[in-house]
């Protein structure tokens, strides 16, 4: 073997050392974990007592006491992972209808075409007067479908944009993928994040609306303002640029030919936006998320095949194109339940709270409420599905809640700015590095670039869970 040879399998020896876990393994690590912690913690229970105002079930605080041990055998390891897939059941489903249905949206072209029509009136007077409406579109689709990962296929026309408008690639992708996460973290109409948190505390669904919009605008500002503030470096001396090298090897993506903004794009567009009104109603009118949501979006996705010209079997290979780009993180939702399951049959889920009251206790509740934020921050690192974390930690956190006098509706934001705010920086996320390797962007590159935004969001997140606290976001 040469020297070459040897160098190359060295590289590529070392690139796989430093590989992050998968995040079944994460999962799964945290699963044992949580069984060997059955046979550490003592097992213990709080009474639950009825509300009379909300006739919920809550923690009766005076109340915790032992009981019997009850350890997780070895088979209980591997049998709490199925228990946690049948637990979390319309989880899984949701995110793979939703995965497929939005594909088949996107495959016909008029979500491009209609931004095409939009980037037509732009030029150089009015760039940062329109820039916050075409990444406004980018925020709204994460925050009303919970699903980032769609963006994706719209990187390359985002950095085409930044670059006709003389930018680079990492405003294009700020554009796209940034702002989306923006829109995701907000929680606005998310079924997977906020929906699933609520449902498992029996919070009305999608209640709190007035205060997730106030984080919608504070991230969204955010976002806006510090691109834009690059943007305007960038155009005044390309070398201001944080992949200048990108820019200067001009890798840059081959601009795209938009589709044209035909009656049959307008009509797509049409359905998608009664979609999204359907999706609206049902929440609010209290229709049953579990069957109603998967039906507006599978409705939403032949329809607008159909409209395209698509036929039924183009239809069904698009949705299951679709389906498969997001089946891990389907799965991922299950195999976190499995956590919760291990913790409640055992009996120590309680105990674990009282644990944690008994430090926290002598803070005020605000403190109580953003220590939440910060652990879900510190979670999201390990499980970065927002589905799967909220089955392993809402359990928990809501009876925390509870005991320190923390709303459940601010458990439930502590939950969802926690899981959403850090996607951005994390290297195991799907669409974050596939937008990175789409534009040819380097990791420390992108991270120079987000560290303003992204601390920027951390500080809004925590002054709002604390504003949550202080005004107990209700209902409850």
């Amino acid at each position: 073997m040469n020297q070459t040879a040897i160098e190359v399998d060295e590289i590529k020896s070392s690139k796989k050392e430093k590989e992050f876990p998968h995040t079944f393994v994460v999962i799964f690590t945290l699963i044992v974990i949580a069984a060997i912690l059955t046979y550490i913690i003592p097992a213990g229970v709080y009474e639950r007592i009825k509300d009379p105002i909300t006739g919920r079930m809550v923690v009766d605080p005076t109340t915790y006491h032992l009981v019997e041990k009850n350890p997780t055998k070895l088979f209980g390891i591997v049998e709490a992972i199925p228990k946690g897939l049948i637990e979390a059941g319309w989880n899984v489903f949701l995110v793979i209808i939703i995965g497929g249905s939005f594909t088949v949206v996107e495959k016909t072209g008029a979500i491009k075409a209609l931004l095409g029509k939009v980037l037509a009136g732009i030029n150089e007077e009015n760039t940062f007067k329109v820039l916050p409406f075409i990444m406004l579109t980018f925020a709204c689709v994460p925050a009303f479908t919970g699903n980032s990962e769609c963006l994706l296929a719209f990187v390359p026309l985002g950095i085409t944009i930044a670059r006709s408008l003389g930018f680079d690639a990492l405003t294009g992708i700020a554009i796209v993928t940034v702002a989306g996460t923006s829109g995701f973290a907000s929680g606005l109409f998310n079924a997977l994040t906020v929906g699933t948190a609520q449902r498992m505390i029996g919070l009305p669904l999608f209640s709190g609306l007035w205060f997730r919009v106030i984080g919608f605008v504070l991230f969204f500002g955010s976002v806006c303002f510090w691109t834009i503030w690059y943007a305007r470096r960038v155009r005044n001396n390309i070398k201001n640029s944080y992949c200048y090298n990108v820019e200067l090897k001009n890798s840059s993506i081959e601009s795209e030919e938009m589709p044209e903004l035909t009656k049959k794009n307008l009509m797509i567009i049409v359905v998608v936006v009664c979609g999204v009104a359907g999706l609206i109603y049902s929440a609010v009118h209290g229709y049953e998320v579990k069957t109603t949501y998967p039906s507006i979006f599978m409705i939403m996705g032949m329809t607008a095949g159909l409209i395209s010209g698509m036929n039924a079997n183009d239809i069904a290979k698009e949705f299951v194109v679709g389906a498969k780009t997001v089946l891990v993180g389907a799965l991922v939702v299950g195999f976190a339940r499995g956590i919760s399951v291990i913790l409640a049959d055992s009996n120590i889920i309680d105990s674990i709270v009282y644990g944690l009251s008994s430090v926290l206790v002598v803070f005020p509740k605000t403190i109580g409420a953003v220590f939440m934020y910060l652990c879900q921050l510190i979670i999201n690192c390990f499980i970065i599905s927002g589905s799967g974390q909220a089955a392993a930690t809402i359990p928990i956190m809501s009876p925390l809640g509870d005991v320190l006098g923390v709303t459940q509706q601010t458990v439930v934001m502590a939950f969802t700015y926690g899981d959403g705010l850090t996607n951005i920086v994390l290297p195991m996320s799907a669409s974050l590095m596939g937008a990175l390797a789409i534009g040819n962007v380097e990791y420390p590159q992108f991270l120079r670039f987000i560290s303003r935004i992204f601390f920027t969001n951390l500080v809004i997140g925590a002054g709002l869970i604390a504003f949550a606290s202080m005004i107990n976001l209700g209902p409850f």
